[in-house]
């Protein structure tokens, strides 16, 4: 469900990636309900960041990529050219004008792909990629995902995605694609991101208001009835009441006290 806290979740993962010193390269994208007719929209967005960052490398270092890409990539770069153009901006590509149509076109771009994510990521420096929505994806990018989960020539991928399982039923894309990967013996772990319960909303506006959660019951049974536990919609709500003046601090009595 939206609201539920699965993007603040990977965020909160972000920030321990992150903080290991550059030992994991993280790039991500979000596909938009409103660009689902745009092929590879989010994917293209997590690996434009990534060479807009690599250009701001010391010179060794970008050396280096450029090398493994030219190396991995090959005659295929032009391919990858074509799908992502900012490839151009970090290392010279052929202008070499791609005739293939169809079928044929679509499987040398999941191939330049492959390539490049095989490049870009090793076992000092493993890539992680999160994809945010997928409910929205179009057709070839989940396909594109596919290939680079199942690929096993690359250990040092880990991908992260999330979708609305409320948007997502039995027939759809995803769920088409996600038994085909499970059919290749790829491991995936599922976490359900579902609603708080009333104990954990309780325990949740305790906390924030620094008050005993024996005395936030009935704060806390106005918020639920409310929000259901969504967790987004309670922040939301605690905002609004706060702002309103149904929930605020009495100087008087040095706590915080509700109306609603």
């Amino acid at each position: 469900y939206s609201g539920a806290g699965k993007s603040a979740l990977v965020k909160q993962a972000q920030k321990h990636i992150i903080d290991s010193g550059g030992r994991f390269l993280f790039l991500s994208g979000k596909y938009d309900n409103f660009r689902q007719m745009e092929p590879l929209s989010a994917i293209i967005v997590a690996f434009t960041d990534y060479c807009q960052k690599i250009v701001t490398m010391s010179a060794e270092k970008l050396h280096q990529i450029r090398t493994s890409i030219k190396e991995t990539d090959g005659p295929e770069l032009a391919v990858l050219a074509n799908a992502l153009p900012c490839i151009r901006q970090c290392i010279d590509v052929p202008s070499i004008k791609v005739a293939d149509v169809g079928l044929k076109a679509y499987h040398r771009i999941k191939s330049a792909f492959r390539l490049f994510v095989r490049a870009i990521s090793s076992s000092d420096q493993p890539l992680v990629l999160f994809l945010d929505d997928l409910q929205w994806a179009d057709p070839l990018s989940l396909d594109l995902i596919e290939s680079l989960i199942t690929d096993r020539e690359n250990k040092s991928l880990l991908f992260i995605g999330s979708y609305r399982d409320n948007e997502v039923n039995d027939m759809h894309q995803l769920t088409v694609q996600l038994h085909s990967i499970e059919s290749k013996h790829a491991s995936i772990n599922k976490i359900k991101v579902g609603n708080l319960s009333k104990e954990y909303v309780n325990e949740l506006i305790s906390d924030a208001i620094q008050t005993s959660p024996r005395l936030t019951h009935s704060l806390t049974n106005a918020v639920y009835r409310k929000t259901s536990g969504n967790i987004f919609f309670v922040l939301e709500f605690l905002k609004s009441i706060c702002n309103e003046g149904f929930l605020y601090f009495s100087l008087k009595f040095n706590q915080w006290e509700w109306n609603i």
